[in-house]
């Protein structure tokens, strides 16, 4: 009888060690996650991007790190070259214009109210088919947000910014995409 009960004991003390941590080793990071918050696209939390209006809609530290979402509005002629998140998947939600998604030997034609979905670790690319692509971006597990903070400037007024009058610092883009775990094929 006194085996079982040890037993017992034991098995409760083992349990309550696995549930404690868990509920309450970070109290802080429960709270942002469960706070409700509603977000839209503004001055405060709008970035002009080397041609593109980036918002940061709900950022990583507002999630808890689980994610980022963005409302991006984009160029023709100003996409990235093809790359790999080594970090992050991306999903994007188109709300208006055309874009073809490459990714390895695959293309994606994408239009309004479609959804293209990047594992990281895959290269991929894309071409904006109509003069200007509205989506949503969301980044899982945030992080990558703070990318466009560094590499851009403060909008001036919630609209596309003039277009770029230089192509941008390329040895500055890899060096800050590389530290958020962007990789760029050899040239």
């Amino acid at each position: 009888m006194s085996t079982r009960r040890n037993f017992v004991h034991t098995m409760g003390v083992i349990s309550s060690m696995l549930v404690i941590p868990e509920t309450f080793a970070n109290p802080k990071k429960e709270e942002s996650v469960l706070t409700p918050l509603l977000a839209n696209r503004n001055r405060e939390n709008s970035y002009w991007y080397i041609g593109h209006l980036m918002s940061l809609l709900l950022t990583s530290k507002q999630t808890g790190g689980s994610y980022a979402l963005l409302r991006a509005t984009e160029r023709r002629g100003l996409e990235p070259p093809p790359h790999t998140h080594t970090k992050e998947d991306e999903t994007f939600l188109i709300l208006n214009g055309e874009v073809t998604y490459t990714v390895g030997n695959n293309s994606f034609h994408a239009g309004p109210g479609d959804t293209m979905f990047l594992p990281k670790n895959i290269q991929h690319s894309f071409k904006i088919k109509t003069e200007k692509l509205e989506t949503l971006m969301l980044l899982t597990p945030g992080g990558f947000e703070n990318y466009f903070i560094e590499m851009s400037e403060p909008a001036a007024r919630i609209e596309l910014p003039p277009l770029p009058s230089a192509p941008p610092d390329i040895s500055k883009l890899v060096a800050t995409a590389a530290k958020y775990g962007i990789q760029f094929p050899p040239l």
